[in-house]
């Protein structure tokens, strides 16, 4: 296993928490946005701008498909080497460490605050105990980001088990996805079929975007758990053999240039665009049930997050290969960003809620601005040693 730590990996994943701050600044300005003034944990966003813009529409779906999938795999990949190092007790105690603790500082103080916006726009009020009375009974404590942090430290846990009966099914697993990789259409028909099965069945029986709903800060997406868990496993299993080796060599899955990847990328998630809509109509039409409708939308939605991820795979291993300055530091600084994030942005959208400023205009002031304040915070926040030790 190659045990140095690849720069590529590490911008990948910095790149990916710059997406996660565009897609909250997008959420407020699309064409299907609402606002639910009696519960306004069901409205899309905390703040819904009368202004909307459908080129957003197109951003959030692309990044909804796989960058959340992908920063589940980037994840995994480092597992095995962090629990061959440090041994199970002491690895799953420093994921406690700097998983738990930023989870409850967001829970507790970053993501109330980022919901107050939403709680004047339903109410006009600013009374500080009928917000937090509301927000923790009414709304039932919104999780919002952090939800990725807290299953995240759960899918730990749960390859802490694995790797404590059998230590062994990682570099196997790994080693023989190696071996498929010889023959990469079978391998891709292997993944494909992996990640529609830990889908497809469940977002058929429970819905296609359906939150558990009730567990308060402890909320997440259900149909799409074992979706995640397979692909931080898979990342699990590659992180423990050399993986790179394996995949981007000339003739292997991931060897091509990454320009075949994106054009394929670009198709298939324009295909899902197709897929979907027009499945929306037939369904209305008659033509199709809804069980027909959705699974052609689930189909469609595999094969564009797998291109989806395979392309920034492919392109970041082959052009992210230089260390940069200041890449570097957003990279030292960007799960501190993630953490933070959110009331920037939300109460940038509130700010700029009644600005006659035109939508591209207000979508680019909050993505920008959050990304910068929230990665000056983060920098600020981490010339604390302990809090440096925990982001």
């Amino acid at each position: 296993m190659d045990n140095t730590r690849a720069i590529w990996l590490d911008y990948l994943r910095s790149f990916i928490t710059v997406l996660v701050v565009a897609h909250h600044a997008a959420l407020a300005y699309p064409t299907f946005a609402h606002f639910d003034p009696a519960h306004y944990i069901y409205s899309t966003a905390p703040v819904v701008d009368d202004n909307r813009w459908a080129a957003l529409d197109f951003l959030i779906g692309f990044n909804d498909i796989y960058f959340m999938s992908l920063m589940f795999f980037v994840s995994g990949l480092f597992v095995y080497r962090g629990l061959v190092k440090k041994g199970a007790k002491a690895y799953i105690r420093d994921r406690f460490i700097r998983l738990g603790i930023p989870f409850l500082v967001a829970e507790i103080v970053l993501i109330p605050l980022a919901y107050w916006p939403s709680f004047y726009l339903a109410t006009h009020s600013t009374n500080l105990l009928n917000f937090l009375d509301d927000y923790v009974y009414h709304q039932q404590w919104p999780v919002g980001p952090p939800w990725f942090i807290w299953l995240l430290l759960v899918f730990d846990g749960v390859i802490v088990l694995i790797f404590s009966v059998t230590p062994s099914f990682f570099t196997a697993f790994g080693h023989w996805l190696g071996r498929l990789n010889r023959q990469p259409f079978r391998l891709g028909l292997i993944s494909y079929g992996l990640v529609a099965i830990n889908l497809v069945p469940v977002s058929l029986w429970v819905g296609q975007y359906t939150w558990i709903g009730d567990w308060g800060p402890f909320d997440f997406q259900l149909n799409r758990l074992f979706f995640y868990f397979l692909f931080f496993l898979l990342g699990s299993c590659l992180g423990a053999v050399d993986w790179q080796g394996y995949f981007f060599k000339a003739q292997k899955f991931l060897g091509r240039d990454w320009t075949f990847w994106g054009a394929f990328c670009l198709i298939f998630y324009l295909l899902f665009v197709l897929v979907s809509r027009s499945g929306a109509i037939w369904v209305s039409e008659g033509l199709f049930t809804p069980v027909v409708g959705y699974l052609l939308f689930d189909v469609a939605f595999v094969a564009s997050c797998l291109f989806s991820i395979s392309a920034c795979l492919a392109f970041f291993k082959q052009k992210v290969n230089k260390p940069l300055q200041v890449w570097d530091n957003l990279s030292d600084n960007a799960y501190g960003i993630y953490i933070v994030h959110y009331g920037f942005v939300t109460w940038l959208q509130f700010a700029l809620r009644s600005a006659a400023l035109p939508v591209f205009l207000k979508f680019t002031l909050v993505f920008v601005l959050s990304l910068l304040i929230s990665w000056l915070v983060s920098m600020l926040a981490r010339r604390i040693s302990f809090v440096k030790r925990v982001i």
